[in-house]
């Protein structure tokens, strides 16, 4: 009897230390908040180890998978009944620290110079000003809010998923939504690397920003920022350490408000 008691006070014990909630956020009142057009940035990162001194990036992989990930976005987007694109940002390595240097590959073919980030960058309608902007932001949120877990009985939990003064100096209209996308599939030991490699954001001075920090011990991290540029409101967010590229957009996307 005795050892049927200790068994299920250690199973109790295990399930009271598994995490609460979930890493998807969604804004009770999102309809509330006009949006008559649409930005998108999407940072796509995936290096490989090898036996040199470099870690890898191949050019031509990362700009496919890029190409593929902003056309099911655009799709998904549609389907939801928001406006067309109106710009977007596409880069591998925006988050990484300037000096973090990589071997250059073209189809598996080794190139002679080193790239330093980001390693690729491509815009429509973004201004130089407004990537700095969107760099920043999404370095606060993918290291201070990306892994944030929610629980509806919780109302703390969903405390603090706004931006605040972040997107006042954005030069876009109020009725503008922003999708930001962080995807890097690196191998485990760029990953723990990277930890230490992101970008220094200017967070807010609130002490919601300060509960969660990034944990970079998966090999996949994927994390989803749907935003308000009026309000600077987080509308939607969503984590996970298991989708991949391989997958459909739609499973990371899981919960996203509709327009109407």
């Amino acid at each position: 009897m005795t050892r049927v008691w200790f068994c299920l006070m250690w199973c109790f014990g295990l399930i009271a230390c598994q995490p609460k909630g979930s890493f998807t956020y969604q804004h009770p009142a999102h309809e509330t908040y006009p949006i008559n057009q649409v930005v998108v940035v999407i940072d796509y990162l995936n290096l490989r180890d090898d036996v040199g001194k470099y870690w890898d990036f191949d050019s031509y992989y990362h700009q496919k998978i890029l190409d593929e990930t902003f056309l099911q976005t655009k799709q998904f987007l549609a389907v939801k009944g928001y406006p067309e694109v109106s710009a977007y940002l596409l880069s591998s390595g925006l988050l990484v620290d300037t000096d973090f240097a990589v071997e250059h590959y073209i189809q598996d073919l080794a190139q002679e110079a080193l790239l330093y980030p980001p390693y690729l960058l491509a815009q429509q309608n973004i201004t130089v000003e407004q990537q700095a902007q969107h760099q920043e932001f999404l370095t606060i949120m993918v290291k201070y809010l990306a892994q944030r877990r929610h629980h509806a009985a919780d109302p703390l939990s969903l405390s603090g998923m706004q931006m605040g003064y972040h997107f006042q100096s954005m030069q876009l209209p109020d009725d503008t939504a922003i999708l930001y996308l962080h995807i890097n599939q690196s191998a485990p030991g760029v990953m723990k690397q990277l930890g230490t490699l992101l970008l220094t954001g200017a967070i807010a001075s609130q002490a919601d920003y300060a509960l969660v920090g990034l944990d970079l011990s998966s090999q996949r991290q994927a994390s989803a920022f749907w935003i308000h540029r009026g309000s600077g409101q987080i509308l939607w967010k969503n984590h996970s350490s298991s989708w991949s590229t391989k997958q459909p957009l739609a499973d990371l996307l899981l919960g996203f408000p509709s327009a109407h």
